[in-house]
């Protein structure tokens, strides 16, 4: 596809890869250039990102679930469970500030003992499945006929059925890389493994905002929203899978909300998708009334 797209002239055969010292931002896709940019310190957000919140949410969630010790609440108790978190509040300072990643934290290369090694191998392959998701949308905007419709795209005088239509084509992105990570016709299991990289993705995306309100998009979706759109889609039927999924956002999304200094009250829902949409209702607030 690559090659195709590269000889018909709608695709650079270069990635404009940026080591420089700017915070963490998305990949986006450089419509004159024709080239995509890929960010050095968001490969490195994306992966502390994947890993601290893969660990906090095996190792603090799911392991008290399966003991029947989860009281809702986090417990950094452990040495991994300290260590991922401070990778953690690491990965999310990337979006104010291009810092040195302290080498003796975790990382794709070394490892302090084999516990931690067994989870950043996990890592790496989500981790590879998620750049390929984000490449393949600005591959899509590139080579789906989206070019003419942005270099058209003035910043003044902007009706709301130009914003409508700039969100479609967002959608349409998503989409499109959606189906290039997760096949139709795959099993329950692969789908939820190849589910995992994108929703990572997308809970990264939240948790790279700057402002409470930075979950209100103007031209592109929402940023809850694509987390929601992306659950959806994946359809997964067994009730493991579903859970195991749409926990997880809710950790996401709950971390969104203490990085906003956001506390809430402890709530028992009787599955883990009524909890997501519980707090999807709360971040409407946020997005609608300016209040929490």
């Amino acid at each position: 596809m690559h090659l195709k797209a590269v000889e018909s002239g709608l695709l650079n055969r270069e990635i404009d890869y940026d080591n420089g010292g700017e915070p963490a931002k998305g990949p986006h896709a450089d419509l004159t250039t024709k080239k995509i940019y890929l960010q050095e310190a968001y490969l490195e957000h994306l992966w502390a990102f994947i890993y601290s919140v893969f660990v906090i949410y095996e190792e603090g969630v799911q392991k008290p679930i399966i003991n029947n010790a989860f009281t809702g609440v986090v417990e950094f108790n452990t040495e991994i469970l300290r260590r991922a978190k401070q990778l953690y509040d690491w990965s999310i300072s990337l979006a104010e500030k291009k810092t040195e990643w302290d080498r003796n934290l975790p990382n794709p290369q070394s490892h302090s003992n084999d516990r931690e090694k067994f989870y950043a191998e996990k890592v790496n392959g989500i981790f590879q499945k998620s750049v390929s998701y984000v490449l393949f949308h600005e591959f899509c905007h590139l080579t789906q006929g989206h070019e003419s419709y942005y270099l058209g795209f003035q910043l003044c005088n902007l009706t709301e059925a130009d914003y409508a239509d700039r969100i479609q084509l967002e959608n349409e992105a998503d989409e499109f890389a959606f189906n290039m990570i997760v096949g139709s016709h795959e099993d329950e299991k692969n789908r939820w493994v190849n589910g995992l990289s994108i929703l990572f993705v997308k809970c990264s995306s939240l948790l790279l905002t700057r402002s409470l309100q930075g979950v209100k998009q103007r031209s592109h979706p929402d940023l809850d929203t694509r987390i929601h759109t992306a659950l959806a889609r994946l359809d997964l039927k067994s009730e493991q899978s579903q859970f195991y999924c749409w926990y997880l956002c809710c950790l996401a999304v709950n971390f969104y909300l203490l990085k906003h200094g956001i506390t809430r009250d402890q709530h028992t829902y009787d599955t883990a998708e009524e909890c997501f949409f519980a707090y999807l209702n709360q971040l409407d607030s946020i997005k609608f009334e300016g209040s929490i």
